[in-house]
């Protein structure tokens, strides 16, 4: 089921996104603009959106889309906390407060990196029902007859 709405393939364009976007700001010495972080939502609602119009073309349930598109930024955060962490291992990376605001209380690289997921994961369940409460209303092949 995942394959036919390519959950896998759009949680790792979330990845990628998200990945070089970071690379970007990091480069540009603007980690510590929380105003630029909230493009992140675009990336996940490009992912997400993809994710469901293939599901919907496919003819999948309310549930089914529900599955693909947690299945979508489970992946995609995931794997962007797990990048996270390793970056800040390779780069030795005690000094958190260029990247997060002082509200994350997080002492270590692996405390930062799970509080990072789970704010990301929580975030975009959010997106993923409100993309839901769309494509809901959006006429399935099966519909048409």
């Amino acid at each position: 089921m995942l394959s036919q709405t390519n959950a896998i393939k759009n949680g790792l364009l979330i990845f990628g996104l998200v990945g070089v976007y970071f690379i970007i700001l990091e480069l540009l010495g603007l980690t510590n603009n929380v105003f630029l972080k909230f493009i992140n939502f675009a990336f996940v609602l490009i992912g997400v959106n993809n994710t469901l119009k293939s599901a919907s073309k496919a003819g999948a349930s309310y549930l089914k889309k529900l599955v693909a598109g947690v299945a979508t930024v489970f992946i995609g955060i995931l794997l962007s906390a797990i990048a996270l962490l390793i970056y800040l291992n390779v780069n030795d990376s005690t000094d958190l407060t260029a990247y997060a605001v002082t509200l994350i209380p997080a002492g270590t690289n692996l405390e930062f990196a799970g509080i990072i997921f789970v704010e990301g994961f929580t975030s975009s369940l959010m997106i993923v029902f409100i993309m839901l409460q769309y494509y809901k209303n959006v006429n399935t092949p099966q519909e048409n007859h």
